[in-house]
């Protein structure tokens, strides 16, 4: 469009759709006039109308937890669509078994839900705008389309935890997940490292040439691209700016607190305390107890021992002292009488506040302490500088956003505003970095892979004032790579293929000779491999954090003492062949201590397992479908 902004078929084209627009509305391109389902329950659709807003709300979530490391490849990854939709199903289908079983949510219990959610609330109190405005954004038509999905979801939670809550654990149950969770074992391997068997292998041309032909989907070259870039940054624009002495002037005498501290004043006050709000009769008693203790001030008794006698706040033991503080730091009224009416030693007649009734002792002033223009000059007129720049930046990035739309190139664009063009030469995934423009920033880095040589040119401000506009000229796409050229990188995959083959083949004829009855230092010696010895460990790996123990916690776990693990484990350290050495069973006075925890954690377990359970019960007494072809679209 940017290209062909100013011919005449692009005004024919914007002319169709505008009249398109006009007599058949918007939505139909983007539904086709036509709504699908993406899944059905007994016939009933979930339509991908409604998918498409649920998944987006999904996305966002994912999008928020997860920042800057978060992409719709991420999400593919993560199988959000499928969870999203079985999701979708399941939420389904426990809305007919809760209608079914006459469940209902009372409109004082959503009200509840909604008026306690924190995110609804400002100055801690439940805001109708806030609540509007957030379920807007959750992508709710209104507060009421809302209200139904939450009514929906406590019924759907209600019945889950009830179901997940009739699960029960006997102590017989407790105890022996108790002595799984805290027995400890001492574990022994012979582990076989693969990297101590490379300096006996020799790798022939031939295998390495058979390797490759094999396995050329592990020898491609990287993408590459060839870039132009326009780079716009304020930084550069810095020493092109010149500020004069006014600018410099009349900027310091705009902002002089920013150059200083602000004037402080010392106080202190006695407070009757009187509600906003408080009777007649009620401020009348607050007036007579203040107006005595003003009496016996003027009488000679000090402002300090009066406070500590008849103030209500919490300053009455430190004689009322409020200590040092800014304009604007206290309530206006007090604020006014402390920094216009009083001076040092004066007491305040009668103030009111929404605390109260004070009297108030102004005790000592700082005055404001502003550095002279001659000491800030050179930070004050760096700050303009940069500010100008960021400024004119700015403008020449909408400068050239205008020249895009007229122009057909980045090349042609940049010149009509007198803006340079870099040329970037060909980049590839793995010498990007090295760039120190593409280097800095993924959002770049990211546009510079992903972009297509024909594709509109955006302008991706990165920093403040620094705007970069990028276009791919050429993507040259990953192929195989010449035997010569990875010959040494064959070499050393061959060698590392044949070591993991023979470690895993000693690893097992050790596992053999250990279950023909075997000693483990007499099978160390015969193959001339290493013995490891765990610490006492728990089966979640407390204990002992040695690398190769993990791998090996869970089948180690399952067999009695003195017997070896049926099978070879990897590990990092290399293949291990395991034996229990010893079994150090759960102390009893720990279980005392314990026992409610592994309790809850059991019947977690449980309530989770039944429910799982239910669900599929569920699932099986209903006719469920999913639409891949429609759900693939999205």
């Amino acid at each position: 469009m940017r290209k062909h902004a100013q011919g005449w078929m692009a005004k024919v084209i914007l002319g169709t759709i505008i009249l398109s627009f006009a007599l058949w509305g918007i939505g139909d391109y983007f539904t086709g006039n036509q709504v699908e389902s993406v899944a059905e329950i007994d016939g009933e659709a979930i339509y991908d109308v409604d998918f498409a807003v649920t998944y987006q709300r999904q996305l966002a979530t994912y999008a928020n937890m997860l920042g800057d490391k978060f992409s719709k490849e991420l999400a593919e990854q993560l199988g959000v669509k499928n969870e999203t939709i079985q999701t979708m199903v399941n939420r389904r289908l426990m809305l007919l078994e809760a209608k079914n079983l006459g469940l209902v949510v009372p409109d004082e219990a959503v009200l509840a839900t909604v008026q306690s959610n924190p995110a609804f609330r400002e100055s801690n109190q439940f805001s109708t705008g806030r609540y509007e405005a957030l379920v807007r954004q959750m992508g709710f038509a209104s507060a009421r389309d809302y209200e139904n999905y939450l009514r929906q979801s406590i019924m759907i939670d209600t019945l889950q935890k009830a179901i997940v809550e009739s699960a029960s654990v006997s102590d017989a149950e407790v105890k022996a997940r108790f002595n799984a969770s805290f027995e400890k074992r001492v574990l022994a391997a012979l582990i076989v490292n693969p990297e101590s068997l490379k300096p006996a292998i020799k790798v022939s041309d031939e295998q390495a040439r058979a390797w490759y032909e094999s396995h050329t989907s592990a020898y491609q070259s990287p993408l590459k691209v060839e870039l132009q870039v326009v780079d716009i940054n304020a930084k550069d624009l810095m020493d092109d700016v010149s500020i004069s002495d006014d600018d410099v002037a009349q900027a310091y005498a705009e902002r002089q607190s920013e150059f200083g501290t602000p004037e402080k004043r010392k106080a202190s006050h006695i407070l009757v305390r009187v509600a906003k709000d408080a009777s007649q009769g009620v401020l009348e008693v607050a007036q007579a107890k203040i107006e005595a203790a003003k009496k016996r001030i003027a009488a000679g008794e000090s402002f300090a021992a009066v406070a500590k006698d008849v103030s209500d706040d919490v300053t009455a033991s430190a004689g009322g002292d409020l200590g040092y503080f800014t304009r604007g730091a206290m309530v206006p009224e007090f604020d006014k009488v402390v920094f216009e009416q009083l001076k040092v030693g004066e007491v305040s007649d009668v103030v009111r506040t929404k605390f109260g009734l004070h009297l108030i002792q102004l005790n000592d002033v700082k005055p404001a302490d502003v550095k002279p223009l001659a000491e800030v000059r050179k930070t004050l007129s760096d700050e303009l500088r940069k500010e100008a720049a960021v400024n004119e930046a700015y403008q020449l990035s909408r400068d050239l956003d205008d020249a895009l739309g007229m122009e057909d190139s980045l090349q042609a664009a940049a010149a009509s505003v007198n803006l340079p063009v870099q040329k970037l030469g060909q980049l590839s995934t793995e010498n990007v970095l090295a760039n120190p423009l593409l280097g800095a920033y993924d959002e770049l880095k990211k546009k510079a892979f992903t972009a297509m040589p024909d594709d509109a040119i955006e302008i991706v401000e990165v920093d403040n004032g620094h705007y970069v506009a990028l276009e791919v000229l050429k993507r040259i796409k990953p192929q195989t790579m010449d035997y010569a050229e990875v010959v040494k990188r064959v070499y050393a995959d061959v060698a590392n293929d044949l070591a993991a083959k023979q470690a895993q083949d000693i690893a097992e004829d050790i596992l053999h000779a250990a279950e023909n009855g075997q000693d483990i230092q007499a099978l160390a010696q015969q193959f001339g491999q290493p013995v490891f010895t765990s610490k006492p460990v728990r089966s979640n790996g407390e204990g002992d954090d040695a690398v190769w123990l993990s791998p090996v916690l869970r089948a180690s776990f399952a067999i009695p003492e003195g017997e070896w693990v049926n099978h070879v484990i990897s590990t990092p350290a290399g293949v291990a062949v395991v034996h229990v050495q010893k079994v150090e069973h759960a102390d009893e006075q720990v279980f005392a201590a314990e026992s409610g925890k592994v309790r809850d954690e059991a019947l977690k377990a449980k309530g989770a397992v039944r429910f799982a359970r239910w669900m599929a019960s569920v699932r099986d007494r209903h006719e469920v479908t999913i639409n891949n072809r429609v759900l693939d679209r999205f």
